[in-house]
């Protein structure tokens, strides 16, 4: 005859389990996180989907649109990173740019947009105007003030003149454009 004793595993078996999962949330919280020197985290406070911003000048014209698969932002240095970055800039009188990327970054000022890797920016003809390209890996653009510019090596296309640069520095309000670093390439004149 057995004994009368009967034991009822599964109270013990949840018990050791809860005190497993305390024991690892403990470890978890007192783990150190990647902090900056502010003190907070370097985790993105929020994101969203099928990014889509527009602007407009005085008058209610378009000025620019930037759009992305994705705008992540990171609260502890303010900075917003786009996901395949595509950014329309219109300017009276001439043919618009537009600029595309796979990364894209935006910086706390907001003045500026920094393109990353597999930079393409084209504008298209108009009358007395050569259509432009311009490849890269890095490219900002500062839309208000009409600034492109790049540190980085790029390729332009200027009508059939094809120029190659280390660097570039393009203000369209001044009609001025720098080219550094061992320019070289073929350029033909337009009539």
């Amino acid at each position: 005859m057995t004994s009368g004793h009967h034991v009822n595993w599964l109270p013990l078996a949840l018990a050791a389990l809860v005190a497993l999962l305390s024991l690892w949330l403990n470890q978890l919280a007192e783990r150190p996180q990647a902090q900056d020197n502010a003190g907070f985290a370097h985790d993105p406070d929020y994101r969203v989907e099928h990014f889509n911003a527009q602007t407009f000048d005085i008058a209610g014209r378009p000025r620019y649109r930037l759009t992305a698969e994705r705008m992540i932002h990171y609260m502890d240095d303010d900075t917003s990173e786009l996901v395949q970055p595509q950014f329309h800039l219109t300017t009276a009188g001439q043919a618009p740019i537009a600029i595309s990327a796979r990364r894209g970054l935006i910086f706390g000022d907001r003045d500026s947009v920094h393109f990353l890797g597999n930079v393409q920016a084209n504008r298209g003809a108009m009358p007395g105007q050569a259509a432009f390209s311009l490849t890269g890996e890095h490219l900002r653009v500062v839309p208000d003030a009409g600034i492109l510019n790049s540190d980085k090596p790029v390729t332009l296309r200027l009508g059939k003149s094809v120029i190659h640069a280390g660097g570039l520095y393009a203000d369209e309000h001044n009609k001025r454009l720098e080219l550094t670093g061992g320019v070289r390439g073929l350029y033909e004149k337009t009539r």
